[in-house]
């Protein structure tokens, strides 16, 4: 899968986020969301960054993950939205990218996370009508996925659907990435965490 992706083109991601992005915005899932738990793209991801933007063109709440710093532990923190952004959407990824900027930072891997100093969202306080966008190496149309091994996510969702039974109940969590993801089977172990629905281009 890793090969696959590094074989896919600048072009061929980029349509693929742009249908990714389509699917989800227009379904009830994002439609009736408070709020978007999202995250920074690695190069060989689906972009998200145009969920982020137009989820604060629609007045949504945006977070963001942050590693725990000496752990395989992340939480959420929630961004601000940023000032002046077009309500053309055309005109929302300049202004949003700079806003991101200034409210992100590199950690040691070199993918962008919140700043610390931005309102950490504890578990608990996690809206109940969030959608989570979820990223992997692949995924089965079962809900099945296969992360890159660190757990960041099976440990964090399996605590949030254990400590806030109103996202259990109405909250989403929402495998995103490209065609070529989808796979018959993927390796899973118990601890692992389902995707409730899948969106990919």
């Amino acid at each position: 899968m890793r090969r696959a992706l590094l074989a896919i083109s600048a072009a061929e991601r980029e349509e693929q986020s742009q249908k990714a992005a389509a699917s989800f915005l227009n379904s009830s899932i994002y439609k009736s969301a408070e709020c978007v738990a999202a995250f920074f793209s690695l190069a060989d991801e689906v972009d998200v960054f145009p969920i982020i933007a137009r989820a604060f063109i629609d007045k949504k709440r945006v977070l963001l993950p942050r590693i725990v710093a000496g752990s395989n532990a992340m939480d959420f923190y929630e961004l601000a939205a940023p000032l002046g952004l077009a309500s053309d959407f055309s005109a929302a990824p300049v202004l949003g990218l700079q806003s991101l900027d200034a409210q992100t930072e590199a950690n040691q891997w070199g993918i962008r996370e919140p700043l610390a100093t931005l309102p950490l969202i504890p578990k608990e306080k996690i809206p109940a009508r969030t959608a989570i966008l979820v990223p992997g190496l692949a995924f089965c149309k079962d809900g099945r996925r296969l992360g890159r091994g660190k757990g960041f996510y099976d440990r964090y969702l399996s605590e949030l659907l254990a400590r806030n039974a109103a996202f259990a109940e109405r909250g989403k969590i929402c495998g995103y990435c490209m065609a070529v993801q989808i796979m018959d089977n993927v390796p899973t172990e118990e601890s692992d965490v389902r995707v409730q629905e899948l969106f990919c281009g």
